[in-house]
């Protein structure tokens, strides 16, 4: 899942307090986005860079880059990606193998989309006589801040990436970022996350995916009564609007928020979650079970390409007319990527899609082009196979990436311990 957030000026400091504190439950932040490198920052964010950029300025001299706007103002946009509630159970409780598989797999999903919305959701507007343009730029300035816990203090592996309000267009000047190209792309970013997040940890670890319509999905083989105990928050927001008989979701959620408590332990609070699982009879050793069900899964999608029929059979239940963006094909064609799918793929089958669709003559006056959803669902069932040949095969991903098998025979050794065993399970 993909959640926005508007950072107001001075909002900043919310992101650098945990590590700070000298917290064992919040990583250092690092700078991200291909726009950064060309501030001078790399690395662990600090926080003097850090104020600098969120008020607008260059990190270095802090000359200002856009206009302030007191405190109402729009300092950052906090992307945070929130990994399946299965994945955040192995990263926190699965032996050390699993566990660090998994981290790495999220972790290269949060790139694939923080690039893809460089490439496509990132951009200025410029005013020149009265005309507006909507230019690219050269991609986001960000924080990449990686979180294991929610508030409830369970596993929950997420990632704050707070893209600064400022970007760099075409004419080489600085200034905010066009908010409502973010905002549309938003959804088709979270699909990419989830489908790269799906193909890394299906070549990790042989993991096989239930996935919902929507494009999110779990792991098989977490238990979903395993999830559901580890979902306080979840728990606690149903709750309330069962209570209160609804509410806008932005206030529930912060009316159930409670206080951020980073103080404790790595090791206490994985001990406790792990008598917690036992008291209720789970037996965290399953969680090495979901290592190589993909070869065995009846339904063995292929790992790096998506699923034309998938694809085809979603379109064929759009409302009658709808019509789609490029945006909305992002989005399509990450659903329909069973077994997950890289961000540069995803949109390559887009460009066969729109070369194949002539886009819709009545919207040839939108500002982007348009095509029906029933064509493009006639094309999938046409041509689906030329949709996707030659593209992310698992042949093209064979060079250093660790075994399942491998990782299947170090996770049973631990696995046979019904979860007690010393690892502490969380990945670095």
């Amino acid at each position: 899942m993909l959640k926005v957030h508007v950072v107001h000026e001075g909002g900043h400091g919310y992101y650098l307090e945990g590590r700070e504190q000298g917290t064992e439950l919040e990583e250092p932040g690092r700078w991200a986005g291909p726009a950064s490198a060309g501030l001078g920052l790399a690395g662990t964010v600090e926080r003097p860079a850090f104020e600098r950029v969120m008020g607008g300025a260059d990190p270095r001299s802090g000359e200002p880059y856009r206009a302030g706007r007191g405190s109402r103002g729009v300092a950052a946009y906090d992307l945070t990606f929130c990994a399946p509630k299965s994945v955040s159970l192995l990263h926190a409780l699965a032996p050390r193998e699993i566990a660090e598989a998994t981290g790495e797999g999220h972790h290269r999903a949060v790139a694939d989309a923080a690039a893809y919305l460089s490439r496509q959701g990132v951009g200025v507007r410029r005013v020149a006589g009265g005309s507006l343009s909507l230019l690219p730029s050269t991609g986001m300035v960000a924080g990449e801040f990686r979180h294991r816990v929610s508030r409830a203090l369970d596993p929950h592996l997420h990632t704050h990436l707070v893209a600064a309000n400022l970007a760099c267009g075409p004419d080489g000047t600085w200034s905010a970022l066009d908010s409502r190209r973010l905002f549309a792309h938003l959804r088709a970013a979270g699909g990419v996350y989830h489908s790269r997040l799906r193909l890394e940890l299906s070549d990790r670890l042989g993991a096989a995916w239930e996935v919902r319509p929507s494009g999110l999905g779990d792991v098989v083989g977490v238990d979903p009564a395993l999830r559901r105990l580890f979902s306080q928050r979840t728990a606690a927001i149903d709750e309330y609007v069962a209570t209160r008989r609804g509410g806008r979701p932005d206030r529930v959620s912060v009316a159930t928020r409670p206080d951020k408590e980073l103080q404790r332990p790595l090791a206490s609070l994985t001990a406790s979650w792990r008598q917690r699982a036992d008291d209720l009879g789970f037996d965290l050793g399953e969680l090495s079970r979901v290592v190589g069900r993909h070869r065995s899964a009846p339904d063995r999608a292929v790992a790096g390409r998506p699923d034309p029929d998938r694809l085809a059979d979603r379109l064929a239940g759009a409302r009658p007319g709808a019509v789609l963006a490029r945006r909305d094909l992002v989005a399509a064609v990450t659903a329909a990527s069973v077994a997950g799918a890289e961000g540069p793929v995803v949109e390559a089958v887009v460009d066969r899609i729109a070369a194949g669709v002539a886009p819709d003559g009545s919207l040839a006056r939108a500002r982007e082009p348009r095509w029906r959803a029933g064509e493009v669902e006639r094309l999938a069932r046409r041509d689906g196979p030329s949709l996707v040949a030659g593209l992310g095969g698992p042949e093209d991903r064979s060079r250093g990436r660790p075994s399942p098998g491998g990782l299947l025979a170090a996770a049973r050794a631990v696995g046979r311990e019904r979860g007690r065993g010393r690892h502490d399970g969380l990945g670095r």
